[in-house]
């Protein structure tokens, strides 16, 4: 396939639909896929949202995609209080990474 090929779009339209956010339950983990734009603090955001939701993250992966964007995989433990179903943790990110 080369670089031609597939979808392309771009920075405007691609910044307008991030965030894009996954998750995903397994025993007492949860696996946070998220896909947003690049600015000071985004990190700190999610992490201190995850946390608020119950959650202790156990690992984190941050890796920049282009000039613009972040992919950030997180991999948090749900502690006993933990009470929300994916849908709301997808929310509750959603709102703290903000448009």
């Amino acid at each position: 396939m080369s670089d031609d090929e597939g979808s392309s779009s771009t920075t405007e339209e691609h910044q307008q639909a991030l965030p894009e956010i996954e998750a995903r339950l397994t025993d007492n983990l949860i696996l946070l896929k998220v896909h947003c734009v690049k600015h000071k603090g985004v990190i700190a955001n999610l992490l201190n949202q995850v946390e608020k939701l119950n959650l202790i993250v156990v690992n984190t992966n941050v890796t920049p995609f282009g000039d613009v964007a972040l992919h950030i995989t997180v991999i948090a433990e749900m502690e006993k209080e933990f009470s929300s179903t994916v849908k709301e943790v997808v929310a509750a990110l959603r709102t703290a990474l903000g448009p």
